[in-house]
């Protein structure tokens, strides 16, 4: 809920009557009897009645205007009110409501005009400032609304009402220390305004006092059970916390009182999602839409679950209407509704993968602070020893990222670097996190900052570079970043395109995935790296478990194609191309990762409908990593997924000895696959086509010699291609970071740089 939609006021003041005569005057007493019992219908009759016989009667006329503002008829209370103006122009009460109406209308402009008459009239009317700073503020113009409450309380020390909008104001101009104090001074005056306490709880988040922040929108809850924003807060809080079955309740809470608000059926079908309800979480994206139709946050949601769930149908007609959203979003300088995950898995486009992430960075920029280290930075522009490399992430455990990064931390040359890490993921206790705490010169837990905080420690760190390792994947705080807390800052790894962001200066990557053609396309200036850009770990377990394709419910005696992929990068296009392979090879199966029961029935029925008997799909249950890829290796071939490409899936292949066929795409998300077969020298399995890539595996299919051939090709090539040579990797990209280093000490422009060996 936006903060303009619980401006405080006090209530208005009601004068009372003065009309000629004794009826009028008794009757517009007994009217504002009735409206301060909040019995508008019957004070409304008898200011009409007093109307009747003193047309010109400026209070009633007032009051029968704001009985209409207050019962939302905003056109009416204006034509009343204006009237009682011209009839009495010297009462400031009288052009502050007028204010409140045209305000109620969402015409601040001509709000502010009366209030600022009111305040000609009266300059020390502090409940005219207090509105005036209101209207303001839903301009935006934030500054002049916080002056306008600030002489408010100049006026009137104990205006609560005022300490909290003057609270809000700060906040949106990110100082949420001010503000967090400007609440507080408000509930120490009355500590019964739910909205200061859900604009308290709300400040306490941004300073990470996540705790303090649940007990003040629960205070905000138990003063007021129907007010709205506090629930839905009180639920995003306890999502964010894992308090699921309280976070459920509070949404549907919520829709209970309010059931049109399409931003809460959003979050709780986000809930719903990750609680493996996915039924019950489209339906509630499907809600949301209903009541916003271009709500295309809801619509990429619900995009996205559908091509979890395989509901590719549902597809046809979702991705256009997203398309068409998005652009106008992008046309309008609007911040964009679709994530850029979800852009790159389902758009090859990369100029659209550009424009959708700028849109993304943009949110991010201005809610940063000033540089947290400007001096330090150009303290340190000098030549150094070591170079401390600073890299941030929330996946350093049993991450796919820690995965293939998990050697690199040891191999770094500590004569040259120095190498930090930064981490605002969950500590699992795994082989993974201890290892990596262990392999750093210095660990630092950041998971209870804020992201200034978080920038001002890695400032406080000097650390020279900073990688970023999220991009704009799920759970990422890209906005650590945004207040630059290292002199240069790179993207990598985690995110596979261009993050758009004016404050990343470089992209680590490589030509495959990067060609010079499509830089066009890319905010960040490219560090090239001479093979793949992807690490990976030379050092990796694969178990000997011993397992057989029984083991799995695999056959002995036919092909068995695997593809380890999540669930949203198989799409239909690709997997009819599969079918057709499946329908050409007897007995063949598709081996795929476990679902939900709902998405398997789906893909199963997809199956069906192109020929291919559901049961030859065949799913695999989660295993720990190193018999995961011991189970790998039973397969015959891996069939990579088109626009989103295996990126660990596919080294992981690899690694365990499986071939990979791949079709080159049109942007980074759908060529990270051929990077890593070039890597291993295995250009033979990259195609240029669909069909290039159907007849390659039909050919290998039916060629089992063929296959066998690759396996020992991959075998050798293991030890003796750079895919899987770490320590050589090693090299390279700190060639590659002391090449962004000496463009920074030239006080140059960060410019593209490429890696040689040489």
């Amino acid at each position: 809920m936006s903060r303009k939609d619980r401006r405080r006021q006090k209530p208005a003041r009601r004068p009372a009557g003065k009309g000629k005569g004794v009826d009028p005057r008794a009757a517009l007493a007994a009217a504002l009897e009735y409206h301060r019992a909040g019995r508008l219908d019957k004070a409304e009759r008898l200011y009409e009645r007093v109307l009747g016989q003193q047309p010109d009667n400026a209070d009633a006329l007032h009051l029968l205007g704001l009985a209409a503002h207050q019962a939302g008829r905003h056109g009416r209370a204006i034509e009343l009110i204006d009237k009682a103006t011209r009839i009495s122009p010297e009462n400031g009460h009288f052009f502050n409501n007028l204010g409140e109406a045209y305000r109620g209308a969402g015409r601040h402009g001509e709000a502010v005009q009366c209030y600022r008459q009111a305040l000609q009239i009266d300059a020390g009317d502090a409940i005219a400032l207090n509105n005036l700073g209101n209207a303001l503020a839903e301009q935006g113009k934030m500054e002049e609304a916080a002056a306008s409450y600030r002489r408010a309380l100049d006026i009137d020390p104990g205006y609560a009402e005022a300490h909290g909008n003057l609270g809000d104001a700060l906040a949106e101009q990110g100082k949420m220390d001010e503000a967090a104090a400007c609440y507080r001074r408000a509930l120490g005056i009355n500590p019964h305004l739910a909205q200061v306490h859900d604009g308290l709880a709300t400040a306490l988040i941004a300073l990470g006092r996540t705790q303090e922040a649940v007990a003040s929108y629960r205070r905000a809850v138990d003063i007021d059970p129907g007010y709205v924003p506090a629930l839905n807060n009180l639920g995003n809080l306890l999502t964010d916390l894992g308090k699921w079955d309280e976070a459920e309740d509070c949404y549907r809470r919520t829709l209970e009182i309010a059931p049109d608000l399409a931003q809460v059926h959003l979050h709780l079908g986000n809930l719903l999602t990750d609680r493996k309800k996915p039924q019950e979480a489209l339906a509630s994206y499907r809600r949301a839409l209903k009541i916003k139709a271009d709500f295309s946050e809801a619509a990429a949601q619900l995009l996205h679950q559908s091509q979890m769930a395989f509901l590719w149908r549902d597809l046809e007609e979702l991705s256009p209407r997203l398309d068409q959203l998005t652009a106008a979003e992008i046309a309008g300088n609007e911040v964009v509704g679709e994530s850029p995950l979800i852009n790159v898995s389902r758009c090859i486009d990369p100029e659209r993968n550009l424009a959708v992430a700028r849109s993304w960075s943009r949110d991010i920029g201005p809610r940063a602070s000033k540089p947290v280290a400007d001096s330090s930075m150009r303290d340190r522009r000098g030549k150094k020893a070591r170079i401390t490399i600073g890299y941030l992430s929330r996946d350093f455990y049993n991450h796919a990222t820690a995965h293939l990064m998990l050697s690199l931390f040891a191999l770094h040359d500590r004569e040259k670097f120095r190498v930090c890490a930064y981490s605002y993921g969950p500590s699992d206790g795994s082989s993974y996190r201890q290892r990596i705490e262990r392999d750093c010169d210095r660990f630092v837990d950041i998971r209870d900052l804020n992201d200034v905080e978080a920038a001002k420690r890695i400032g406080d760190d000097k650390v020279d570079i900073l990688v970023d390792l999220k991009g704009y994947t799920q759970g990422n705080r890209l906005g650590i970043c945004a207040p630059r807390p290292a002199p240069v800052q790179a993207t990598y790894l985690g995110f596979p395109g261009t993050t758009g962001a004016g404050f990343i200066d470089y992209i680590i990557t490589d030509r495959v995935v990067t060609p010079e053609e499509h830089l066009p396309f890319y905010s960040e200036q490219p560090a090239y790296l001479p093979h793949t850009y992807q690490v990976n770990d030379h050092r990796q377990e694969i178990s000997k478990r011993g397992f057989t394709r029984a083991d799995f419910g695999l056959p002995d005696d036919a092909a068995v194609f695997c593809s380890f992929n999540q669930a949203y990068k198989i799409e239909p296009v690709m997997f009819a191309v599969w079918a057709d392979v499946l329908n050409a090879t007897p007995g063949s199966v598709l081996w795929l990762l476990a679902s939900t029961a709902f998405a398997e029935g789906n893909l199963r029925g997809e199956a069906k409908a192109r020929g291919v008997a559901p049961e030859r799909l065949i799913f695999a249950g989660k295993l720990p990593k190193d018999e995961h890829l011991e189970r790998t290796r039973l397969a015959d071939l891996v069939l990579d997924t088109r626009i989103y490409n295996g990126h660990t899936t596919t080294s992981d292949a690899l690694w365990a000895g499986v071939p990979v066929i791949t079709l080159k795409g049109a942007h980074f998300a759908s060529r990270v696959s051929a990077s890593l077969l070039y890597a291993l020298g295995l250009p033979e399995l990259i195609t240029p086509s669909l069909e290039d890539y159907r007849a390659l595996a039909l050919r290998l299919a039916r060629n089992p010699g063929d296959i066998h051939a690759l396996k020992e090709k991959i075998a050798k090539n293991r030890r003796a291609q750079p895919l899987f040579d770490t320590p050589r990797f090693t090299k390279n990209i700190e060639r590659a970071y002391q090449g962004m280093w000496e463009v920074y000490l030239a006080d140059e422009r960060p410019r593209p740089i490429q890696v040689s060996e040489d």
